[in-house]
C-alpha cells in the first residue's frame, strides 16, 4: 500500500540540510503557515519526578540564522527565551553536557522533518547576575564557528537588543511578568501585566521606560550550535533520510544515507 505522503518524484535533487532548512521555513511561510516552530528537549537533573533525570521538552520559535563568513555552510540557529525560565537552570547545570540539546523541525507543506542535536548557548543582558543558588547561563562557546564570528565583528549584544525590537510588543511586554512557574491564585492575575511594550528605544512614559529595563533584564538570545542534524524527506519515492555530523572542532558535515 503505497504511502499518502508520496508526493513528489526522485527526481528531485537531494539538498544539503540547511539550505533544505531554509527552503522548507521560507515555503511554509509562503503558504500562510506557522513557519519556524521547533520543538527543544533538555534533562532536568534535579527533577522530582520518579524519572529523574527528567526529559523535559518545549516549542520555541526560530528568529534567524547566523552564519561567518569563513564558514557560511554552519549556521548558528537563533532564539529567545526569558533567562528566569527553569529551561536556563537544566542548561546551567554543572552535570556534564548540561548545554547538550536536541530540537526538531517538522515542516508539514514540504513533508520534511530535521532533527538537530548540537550545544546551546545563552546571550543575558550585560547586567544580569544569576542568583545565589542558579549557575551561570552556558555563554556563546570556544570554537573554530564562534572564532570566526568573532573575527567578523559579531556583537551578540547588538543581535539581543535588534531580536528584542524584531519581535511584537504583546511578546516583549510577556518579560515583564513574574517568573515563569510561580503559582497564581487565579488566571485573572495576568489581566494586570503590560499588555504591550515600545521598541527598546521607543519608551515615551516612566511606566514604559521602567519596565522596558525589566523586559531587557530578562530577554535572553539563544544561540544553537548543530553538531549532527538528521534530515527525513517524506515527500520523495523513495523517501530519503541523511545524517550528517561534525566534531565541534570541525567546520563540515559528513553525510551518511541512512536506512528512513
Amino acid at each position: 500500500m503505497s504511502s499518502p505522503f508520496h508526493s513528489q518524484k526522485s527526481s528531485a535533487a537531494h539538498r544539503d540540510w540547511y539550505p533544505a532548512l531554509c527552503d522548507a521555513l521560507k515555503k511554509t511561510e509562503e503558504a500562510h503557515r506557522i513557519a519556524g516552530v521547533f520543538q527543544l528537549a533538555t534533562y532536568d537533573q534535579t527533577s522530582k519526578s520518579p524519572v529523574c533525570p527528567t526529559p523535559r521538552v518545549r516549542s520555541f520559535v526560530h528568529r534567524s540564522f547566523l552564519t561567518s563568513s569563513t564558514y557560511p555552510a554552519v549556521p548558528l540557529l537563533l532564539s529567545t527565551t526569558d533567562i528566569r525560565s527553569p529551561k536556563v537552570s537544566q542548561l546551567a547545570s554543572p552535570f556534564p553536557g548540561a548545554n547538550h540539546v536536541e530540537i526538531v523541525f517538522w515542516t508539514e507543506v514540504t513533508l520534511e522533518q530535521f532533527r538537530l542535536a548540537g550545544r546551546l548557548y545563552l546571550v543575558p543582558s550585560p547586567f544580569y547576575i544569576p542568583p545565589a543558588h542558579f549557575p551561570a547561563p552556558p555563554p556563546p562557546g570556544q570554537s573554530l564557528l564562534f572564532d570566526s564570528l568573532r573575527k567578523d565583528g559579531v556583537d551578540f549584544e547588538k543581535i539581543r537588543i535588534d531580536t528584542f525590537d524584531s519581535i511584537g510588543g504583546d511578546l516583549r511586554a510577556s518579560f515583564c511578568k513574574p517568573m515563569p512557574g510561580t503559582p497564581m491564585k487565579s488566571y485573572d492575575e495576568a489581566l494586570k501585566w503590560p499588555r504591550t511594550l515600545p521598541k527598546h528605544d521607543e519608551a515615551k512614559t516612566d511606566e514604559e521606560k521602567a519596565n522596558l529595563k525589566v523586559a531587557l533584564e530578562n530577554f535572553a538570545l539563544v544561540l544553537i550550535e548543530p553538531l549532527e542534524v538528521d534530515y527525513i524527506e517524506m515527500g520523495t519515492t523513495p523517501e530519503r533520510r541523511t545524517v550528517y555530523t561534525r566534531k565541534p572542532e570541525e567546520t563540515t558535515f559528513g553525510e551518511t544515507i541512512v536506512v528512513p
